[in-house]
């Protein structure tokens, strides 16, 4: 008789959480909304979940099934999500009806830390606003010029250590996402934390080991991420953070640590603590020391793996296209012969055309973000250019635009799969269809610190190509796509090539 009580409570339980982890599946039914059929609890994500495939493939899959649909529904979880892919509806909710997609969707919706509620990514309406006019004088491109010379020291060192690999000539085999992910971790340090590290000679320093951990969603993080988003009230009643105190600590101290000594002993470095004690000098707004630490956190967990895999892909469409590689390099010796023995410059850098080019084409190709998200913040109708009523959109509601997708649509891109540059020439790129390509998103809401990302990039793919060329290697993935897994552009074998010298 007990057996079969428990046999009967265990199916009522099953039976409720079946009930709950489906009970937001109905919502693009009740909306005239097509979609695809979610899963108990991972909704269309399943294959990221269970670590079969990354969620860039996933998205794109999910985009070509469904490109002829104004706007799909797309279970992210247990969440609904309006995927809009029509660009000129996305015009109109980006940029020409902002004020109602003001926000981002929700990130850790039971994290209280105000570490990460302090992000500007973060960030909600007119606080956001605040922060992004304090932050917007941090990346122009006087500030990036001064701090352009700090990389350089970084990208020295890395430097070095490849000469010292391929010492007399011999060509050497490397894993580019880990020699990046030190690179940027040492660049980040010294520009964002003002911490000199230098991670070849001291591969398990401290910054880099939290940094390693904080940035890596694959096994445990993965998990809490996953009950974050799906079961935040299993997150409340563990007590845990996505994110260990530990490692968040540990920020809170470099930062708070730094400022205080600089403020102390008047002590001036052209990077982003200094930087960030001047915008909240002249600020009007009483910034805490929380909401400084806040956006050097995100700087750091924004920059940390999506730099390196930035530069890996560019790498490894320079090893897959010797044509496009040859121009480059003719190109860094045009500048190198410009610049006289003189150092590199940001300027220098800013004005490769075709290195420009290269970039942006493997921003298309390879999105380090598979989609843009908003959170309608009121009641909006949305409307073609003649007026007509195409969707009526709730508060509250969460909308994706799918940048994978549109970056790798042959309507939009003549031969998506082909790796071109010349479609960002001078002659081509304004002919590209508006609000198609979005690397860095669009509208008020686009990523703050792109230059950045495009500065230190463009500089370290300047140094290496002058000094080696980009072969295969027998560890090279035959499709990175195939063999990603989780949410960043990240082949679990790795992105291996072999560095030839060039002298």
């Amino acid at each position: 008789m007990v057996f079969i009580e428990l046999g009967l409570v265990s199916l009522l339980l099953g039976y409720i959480f079946y009930r709950w982890a489906t009970l937001k599946y109905n919502i693009f039914k009740e909306r005239g909304i097509p979609y695809e059929k979610p899963y108990p609890l991972v909704g269309n994500s399943g294959a990221v979940v269970l670590n079969k495939e990354c969620f860039n493939k996933t998205l794109l899959k999910f985009y070509k099934r469904n490109r002829d649909h104004d706007i799909v529904g797309f279970y992210n979880f247990r969440s609904p999500t309006f995927v809009v892919q029509n660009p000129e509806y996305i015009k109109k909710i980006t940029v020409k009806d902002f004020d109602y997609f003001v926000n981002h969707t929700p990130f850790f919706t039971a994290d209280d830390d105000p570490l990460i509620n302090g992000m500007l990514t973060v960030m909600k309406d007119q606080r956001w606003k605040n922060m992004r006019n304090t932050l917007s004088p941090i990346f122009t491109a006087a500030k990036m010029r001064a701090m352009f010379t700090l990389m350089n020291e970084c990208f020295n060192e890395s430097l070095e250590r490849l000469h010292e690999k391929t010492k007399g000539g011999k060509s050497h085999d490397i894993e580019l996402k880990g020699w990046f992910t030190r690179l940027s971790n040492d660049i980040i340090a010294s520009t964002a934390f003002g911490l000199k590290v230098n991670s070849y000679v001291d591969p398990n320093n401290e910054f880099y080991s939290i940094g390693q951990s904080v940035s890596n969603f694959r096994g445990t993080q993965m998990i809490k991420f996953f009950i974050s988003t799906t079961m935040p009230i299993i997150q409340k009643l563990l007590g845990y953070k996505v994110f260990d105190k530990d490692k968040t600590d540990y920020f809170k101290r470099l930062v708070i640590d730094t400022m205080k000594y600089r403020q102390e002993h008047k002590i001036h470095r052209p990077d982003m603590i200094q930087l960030m004690i001047e915008a909240k000098q002249e600020s009007d707004q009483n910034w805490s020391d929380d909401d400084i630490v806040a956006q050097c956190f995100i700087f750091f967990f924004a920059a940390f793996e999506n730099n390196a895999n930035f530069t890996s892909v560019i790498c490894h469409e320079l090893m897959e296209n010797p044509d496009v590689q040859q121009r480059l390099y003719e190109e860094a010796m045009e500048v190198r012969a410009e610049l006289n023995g003189n150092p590199l410059t940001y300027e220098a850098v800013m004005k490769m055309k075709y290195m420009d080019m290269v970039t942006s084409e493997a921003l298309r190709k390879w999105s380090l973000a598979g989609m843009l998200d908003r959170l309608c913040s009121k009641d909006y109708d949305l409307t073609d250019n003649d007026g007509n009523l195409i969707f009526k959109f709730k508060a509250g509601d969460y909308i994706w635009f799918p940048i994978v997708g549109m970056h790798n649509d042959e309507r939009y891109f003549e031969d998506p799969d082909l790796f071109n540059p010349e479609r960002f020439s001078d002659v081509n790129k304004d002919s590209i269809k508006p609000f198609t390509y979005l690397p860095f998103g669009v509208g008020p809401r686009m990523c703050i610190g792109n230059r950045y990302a495009l500065m230190q990039a463009k500089a370290m793919l300047y140094y290496m190509i002058l000094d080696f060329k980009f072969e295969r290697s027998p560890n090279t993935v035959e499709n990175i796509m195939d063999d990603g897994r989780g949410f960043q552009v990240n082949p679990i074998g790795g992105f291996w090539v072999r560095l030839v010298p060039r002298n």
